[in-house]
């Protein structure tokens, strides 16, 4: 009998970045599927098209810069959770400032993790991977 690799099987987990800094989606996507086939990367480019991108594509976890125009982060991520729709989407944020208050205020907006520009490929995969873990958990408890 043939036996079939769970990696080969699996649905590709999506990752939607929204940042309205191309560059940095284009740096983000490369460090998230340089080593991986089961990661599937898409983008927005601010807080409502991001909005309205998680909501048509669910995607298994956010990374979210703060700083943007029209809405940011924070305001994105309470719109997020407060949403049954989009609510248990882990959400990853990014800001520029070592400030800890910016650190607080993401977690207190929902966001599972926070990293600060410019980060390690490394530090980016560790905490999409962790979001990623806790969406799994939280996914088999309401099951």
């Amino acid at each position: 009998m043939h036996a079939v690799t769970a990696e080969t099987d699996a649905p590709k987990k999506k990752i939607l970045i929204i940042d309205d800094e191309n560059d940095l989606v284009v740096l983000a996507t490369h460090a998230l599927t340089l080593d991986r086939s089961d990661i599937e990367v898409i983008s927005a480019k601010d807080g409502p098209s991001g909005l309205q991108r998680a909501k048509a594509d669910l995607p298994s976890a956010i990374i979210l810069d703060i700083m943007m125009p029209k809405m940011d982060g924070y305001e994105v991520c309470r719109q997020l959770k407060a949403d049954p729709v989009t609510r248990g989407i882990p959400v990853v944020m990014l800001t520029a400032s070592n400030d800890p208050q910016l650190n607080q205020k993401a977690f207190e907006a929902g966001a599972v993790a926070c990293l600060t520009k410019p980060y390690g490929r490394r530090s980016l995969v560790n905490c999409v991977d962790m979001a990623l873990a806790s969406s799994a958990r939280s996914s088999r408890r309401s099951a």
